[in-house]
């Protein structure tokens, strides 16, 4: 009795110890990991080693029933002072994805080409057990456009008639030249005549702003007073200055303008045939202010280059012209509306009695300015003289 009673009590233990583990095997089995979701697995951003990023456009893979469905796409851009796309090295941290629950493919220690917008396939999967494949990303870089400088320039600057009243037509820019490269000089020529105190311009410009001024003082840079948009008068007469500046969107770059606006005949011939008083033959005779020249322009102005003439001197070798034409220059030069002497000389030691005849071109320019060489009408005296014995 007694053994029987033990082989019962061991067989009820065992048949205790066996339905336990039944039990606990069927809870284990029902008792399944949580279903990921992949939502959170998408990329915040996409950092690189070793170079800023200007910008990285991402967009997430399309995902239905916590399936993704489409690929996402992500293009970085970098600044074009990087020197080459080769050797780029994903750098995410758990900043950008949870490092915990996921990892990414290639990692820091994969370098890759990206020259020549090549794409390349990041995938993202679970980071423990069967490291299931979630999601995936094409990603490309490519280098920022270098920044192209604005173009800053003069394209026009008009006295319009419609806006001008007193002008025949509308006059434009007749010659422009290059002080250095960023300072232009334009020259507008007007009838003589024209009140320069009260002239509306039309300026037509590239570039982000353009300033005005007439104070000589102020430095390019500082110069800071809106051109009107509107119709405005301006005052253009000597000793007034008129500058231009065009500046980019920044301020920085700026091309200065200096605008000069005269007469295309800044010289008048007070008499322009004269007839000197005999000379005696066998000397020189000086014959000083025969007549005048007038400054009728509206800057200070001086000798372009050396007086021709336009007759041709009688052949035989001599060395002298028999009338030699003049013109005094006050120190400094002539002013507006001033005037000087025009004087004569008459080589009597070189040519024989007789009646002679020139005609003597005179060329003018703005005082100390070289844009306007060339720039002006000449001007012209006709001088007759008569050497007898």
């Amino acid at each position: 009795m007694k053994r029987t009673f033990k082989l019962q009590s061991i067989g009820i233990l065992l048949f205790t110890i066996i339905f336990m583990m039944s039990c606990d095997s069927s809870d284990e089995s029902t008792n399944t990991p949580q279903e990921v979701s992949i939502e959170e697995a998408k990329l915040s951003n996409f950092p690189l080693l070793g170079i800023q990023s200007i910008s990285v456009d991402i967009t997430d893979p399309v995902i239905t029933e916590n399936k993704e469905v489409t690929y996402g796409e992500i293009k970085i851009t970098v600044p074009s002072t990087v020197t080459s796309l080769e050797d780029i090295r994903a750098a995410i941290t758990s900043e950008e994805l949870n490092l915990s629950k996921f990892s990414i493919s290639p990692g820091i220690d994969v370098a890759l080409s990206f020259e020549n917008e090549k794409v390349h396939v990041f995938t993202i999967s679970t980071a423990t057990g069967n490291k299931e494949a979630l999601l995936h990303y094409n990603v490309s870089i490519v280098k920022e456009l270098p920044p192209v400088p604005e173009t800053l320039k003069l394209t026009g600057f008009t006295f319009e008639k419609s806006k001008n009243p007193s002008l025949p037509n509308d006059v434009t820019i007749s010659k422009r030249a290059d002080v250095n490269i960023s300072y232009e000089k334009i020259y507008l020529l007007v009838p003589v005549g024209t009140d320069f105190t009260n002239l509306v311009p039309t300026v037509a410009y590239e570039g982000s702003n353009l300033y005005y001024s007439q104070d000589t003082s102020i430095a390019p840079v500082d110069m800071n007073v809106a051109f009107p948009e509107g119709d405005t008068s301006f005052d253009f007469e000597y000793p007034k200055e008129f500058l231009l500046a065009i500046k980019d969107k920044n301020n920085e770059e700026v091309k200065l303008i200096g605008v000069i606006v005269d007469v295309v005949n800044p010289v008048k011939i007070e008499t322009v045939s004269v007839t000197t008083p005999d000379a005696t033959e066998g000397a020189f005779r000086y014959f000083p202010n025969v007549t005048k020249w007038i400054n009728q322009g509206n800057h200070k102005i001086n000798f372009q280059k050396t007086t021709t003439y336009e007759d041709v001197d009688p052949e035989g070798g001599i060395t002298f012209k028999a009338i030699t034409v003049e013109r005094n220059l006050p120190s400094g030069g002539l002013i507006p509306g001033e005037s000087a002497n025009v004087n004569v000389q008459v080589s009597a030691s070189y040519y024989p009695e007789g009646t002679y005849k020139t005609t003597a071109v005179f060329y003018t320019k703005i005082f100390q300015d070289n844009g306007s060489d060339d720039l002006f009408e000449s001007a012209k005296v006709t001088v007759t003289s008569k050497i007898v014995k």
